[in-house]
């Protein structure tokens, strides 16, 4: 017998003397080169894993905390020196985003906001009856609406004692300040050529029984009269059947009229129809003189002297009204209100109205000075008023409080920001000469992040949403046209096609796999697109859309479903089959019956792969599917997804460390999440599924 305690040393595989096999291991230096290198790339995938999510969570959580200033568009209108606190900036919508502890930045000046007046006049044309209800309306019934009680009404009547009485039963009292006159001008189209004047008898037959023209006159021509009036909600309305039906509506709103609470759309539907006829204020009469022709009313126009004395049968009072207590508690109301009575004179004329008498000013100024307890009606200088002014009410009134407004506003009642100046050290102060522009920090939130509709960084809009749901769409569309196709080439492979044909087909359908995305994104922009738009019409389908782009990615992935479905149903063993057929099944059933759901966890697997790829798929979407996040559901409209945004922006001159170079590893690690979960999902259902046989 050997010696099987000597030392190990070289031996022949087979030991003539004892006839036995040497099978005690031998190094050898090539197999250990080679686990070696196995190993180093295996250290080498996990390190490159654990790199890229570091780099991914790094720039993201710089997305959520990093100084992202954004350009507000708005500039300073005022030098601002050394000493300097506060700054008056232009008005708009971009100002929406400052708010008091912000941090801003003025040139390369970081600074705290302290205070932020977001002063601006704000109007709502909802008519004088529409104004006055949501005025004395709860705060129940504004909450529950969205909206917020006005401060000042626009007037073209006098309040109503119904609308006192609501008003009181929320502790309001409507307090009236009249501002000037005006007449309901009765207008007819610049093509009527047979109608110039009216009489009152008149006026209330063709706004009330009166069908047709010729029912008014026999000369007049035999069409129907169409009826143009402002809604039931304008004081024009109101005061036009007090004055002309005596309170009665029913004659006029039985005719059924045309009614808007919006006179440009009145003009526009008179001066189209030359039988058309209807009323509103003078001023819209003015500004479309060329298109209309005003009617006299018993051989009077409207004009400053016949509204002034009484003799225009359709003048009448235009009104601010506003609360004593609101006066009171918020400033800038009644600074606004005494500003329009010193002022309302000057401008009134332009607007098309006619000037209040000195007595009836007088009179709203000795009302101003009684619901403020004032001593007297100051001077305003706008530039020391605070406060946003709300107003709503009538169309009528409007052109006069928005002219007034534009001057309050140019005389210097702007939005204001008062700063804590020196946070960054006091070596950062500087002065600011006017016209340099105001710059936000705005840091995304995560809550923002994923429930925005709108990813648009430039100003400050933050939802990856749109991007998602185009991902969504497209990968959505490509498996319904993937997942038929792959499977059932995987089923006729597997089961029906003979070795010969499986072995020339499998090898042609997986080089579908091997043409280049961009390849197959052409295809989708120059081939898919066009016969989408011959299909469902070019009015339809745009250029670049979601259902092109879908169903290129569904055929890109036809061949990883086929091959890892076809290698599932092919594991399963060939007994399974003969026993079925044994039990009379048909080839048919069985495929159905036994083998597919033998070989589930592959075919499932499979999906979930395929999904996978098809959200990160790149190339094809980011050439068919469009260049601008659009949060829509239509795949005929454009959208983009998260990896063609990802490929648009990192392609062009994108700054290192701005707002845009650090949004794409925020969309990255989401992308990077969702394929995560999938390759998740698929372990669970493979695991749970997976027959062993």
């Amino acid at each position: 017998m050997p010696d099987t305690d000597s030392p190990r040393r070289s031996q022949p595989l087979v030991q003539a003397q004892a006839g036995q096999l040497d099978l005690r291991r031998r190094f050898k230096w090539h197999e250990a080169l080679i686990q070696l290198l196995l190993f180093a790339c295996g250290l080498l995938s996990i390190f490159t894993t654990i790199g890229i999510i570091l780099v991914l969570g790094n720039e993201s959580i710089a997305f959520f905390t990093r100084d992202q200033w954004v350009n507000s568009n708005r500039a300073i209108l005022s030098d601002m020196d050394e000493s300097a606190t506060s700054a008056r900036i232009q008005p708009g919508k971009a100002l929406a985003a400052i708010a008091e502890s912000d941090i801003i930045r003025i040139g390369q000046e970081v600074m705290e906001i302290s205070k932020f007046h977001n002063n601006h006049v704000d109007i709502a044309v909802i008519g004088t009856g529409g104004g006055f209800a949501r005025f004395c309306a709860s705060e129940i019934a504004l909450a529950e609406a969205g909206l917020r009680r006005p401060q000042i009404i626009n007037a073209s009547r006098a309040v109503k004692a119904s609308e006192e009485s609501a008003c009181a039963e929320q502790g309001i009292t409507p307090v009236g300040f009249r501002v000037g006159s005006d007449a309901l001008a009765i207008t007819v189209s610049a093509d009527n050529d047979f109608i110039s004047e009216l009489s009152f008898a008149q006026l209330r037959q063709i706004f009330g029984e009166a069908e047709r023209w010729s029912d008014v006159r026999p000369e007049y021509p035999d069409e129907p009269i169409q009826l143009v009036i402002p809604g039931t909600d304008s004081g024009s309305f109101d005061f036009f059947v007090e004055a002309v039906f005596d309170y009665d509506s029913e004659p006029i709103l039985a005719r059924q009229p045309i009614l808007s609470e919006n006179d440009e759309q009145l003009v526009g539907s008179i001066k189209r129809n030359p039988y058309a006829i209807g009323f509103f204020g003078y001023a819209y009469y003015l500004a479309n003189a060329a298109d209309l022709r005003i009617l006299s009313l018993d051989g009077l126009a409207p004009s400053a002297s016949a509204v002034e004395d009484g003799s225009y049968a359709l003048a009448r009072p235009l009104f601010l009204y506003s609360d004593a207590e609101i006066m009171r508690a918020e400033p800038q109301v009644a600074d606004f209100i005494s500003y329009s009575l010193a002022n309302v004179n000057a401008v009134i004329v332009d607007v098309g109205y006619f000037q209040a008498s000195v007595d009836k000013l007088a009179a709203a100024r000795n009302q101003w000075i009684r619901a403020t307890n004032a001593s007297q009606a100051p001077a305003i200088d706008p530039a020391t008023v605070f406060g946003k002014i709300n107003m709503a009410g009538s169309s009528t009134v409007y052109p006069l409080s928005k002219r007034i407004a534009d001057q309050f506003t140019d005389a210097g009642y702007l939005p204001m920001i008062e700063v804590r100046r020196g946070i960054r050290g006091e070596n950062t102060i500087a002065p600011h000469s006017a016209g340099v522009a105001v710059e936000y920090n705005d840091q995304p939130t995560v809550s923002e992040f994923f429930t925005n509709t709108s990813w648009i960084p430039a100003i400050g809009e933050f939802g990856v949403i749109p991007l998602i749901n185009a991902t969504l769409m497209t990968s959505t569309i490509a498996m319904l046209v993937a997942l038929p196709l792959g499977i059932g080439a995987a089923i006729y492979l597997s089961e029906y096609a003979s070795p010969r044909v499986r072995n020339i087909i499998k090898p042609v359908l997986e080089v579908l796999a091997g043409i280049p995305t961009v390849v197959y994104g052409y295809f989708a922009l120059t081939f898919m697109t066009p016969l989408l738009r011959a299909v469902f019409g070019v009015e339809v389908v745009n250029i670049y859309n979601t259902g092109s782009a879908g169903i290129v990615v569904g055929i890109l992935i036809i061949p990883l479903i086929s091959s890892m479905s076809e290698d599932a149903l092919h594991a399963v063993p060939q007994a399974l089959r003969e026993a079925s057929y044994g039990l009379g099944a048909t080839k048919l059933e069985t495929v159905i019956q036994v083998v597919m759901p033998a070989a589930l966890s592959g075919i499932l697997a499979a999906f979930i792969v395929a999904v996978s790829r098809a959200i990160g798929e790149t190339m094809i979407v980011a050439i068919a599917a469009g260049a601008g996040p659009n949060f829509s559901f239509n795949p005929f409209d454009s959208a983009e997804t998260m990896t063609g945004h990802i490929a648009r922006i990192s392609g062009g001159d994108l700054s290192y460390d701005s707002i845009d170079y650090n949004s794409i590893f925020a969309i990255g690690l989401t992308l990077f999440v969702m394929t995560f979960l999938l390759n998740a999902l698929s372990r669970v259902v493979i695991s749970r599924f997976r027959e062993v046989y």
